[in-house]
């Protein structure tokens, strides 16, 4: 049976800004790509909103990398319709509605959950503006080498703002289409991190 996301607020219509960026890292596509991926882990935190194309919901978000582990948290106004998603690309837990499901194919099964596909194992190269290693891309930059719209693993993925952080511009802004799907990612605030902890508190 398919398991719903809970809707987390009122329909929304999802719109694209001009590409903006906010300060300046001197570095180059190469170098920054580099300094990103050398990190031993990172988190940030935003806001999320989905539209499927017969319902649209949003919330609140928090994704922790911290090397192969990775930990999603979305959470509703006041707190309503949350869950929590842990793991790595191999293995992960779904948390919701005081319940829990542990998938082994997490890409596969978490679509058949949720309705919709979300390719989670590409998610920390695309969060941080960068293709995936692992498959085809047609990414596009702008002069400075910055990402800007990215077409992989039949998805579309526009980055409409950078900001600097931590000395290095990571992704302020994300529009990522699938068919149908949109999702759109603001980016309040990231931050590297030196070690693992409680990825959701």
């Amino acid at each position: 049976m398919m398991w719903k996301l809970p809707v987390l607020g009122t329909v929304i219509v999802l719109a694209s800004c001009a590409h903006v960026r906010v300060g300046n890292d001197g570095l180059g596509y190469d170098e920054r790509r580099d300094r990103l991926e050398s990190l031993t882990g990172w988190e940030m935190r935003g806001r999320l909103a989905v539209n499927t194309g017969e319902r649209a919901f949003q919330g609140r978000f928090q994704w922790r990398r911290d090397a192969d582990h990775v930990a999603l948290s979305v959470r509703g106004p006041f707190g309503a319709g949350s869950f929590q998603i842990t793991g790595s690309p191999e293995a992960m837990t779904v948390r919701a509605r005081g319940e829990s499901w542990t998938l082994v194919d997490p890409e596969r099964e978490l679509a058949e959950m949720v309705g919709w596909w979300l390719p989670v194992r590409s998610l920390n190269a695309w969060l941080i503006g960068l293709p995936d290693r692992l498959f085809d891309a047609r990414p596009e930059f702008d002069p400075d080498g910055l990402l800007v719209a990215l077409e992989q693993r039949l998805w579309r993925l526009e980055y409409d703002g950078y900001q600097l952080a931590e000395g290095v511009l990571v992704p302020r802004s994300i529009d990522m289409t699938h068919n149908a799907l949109e999702l759109r990612l603001t980016v309040d605030a990231w931050s590297p991190i030196a070690a693992a902890a409680d990825p959701l508190n």
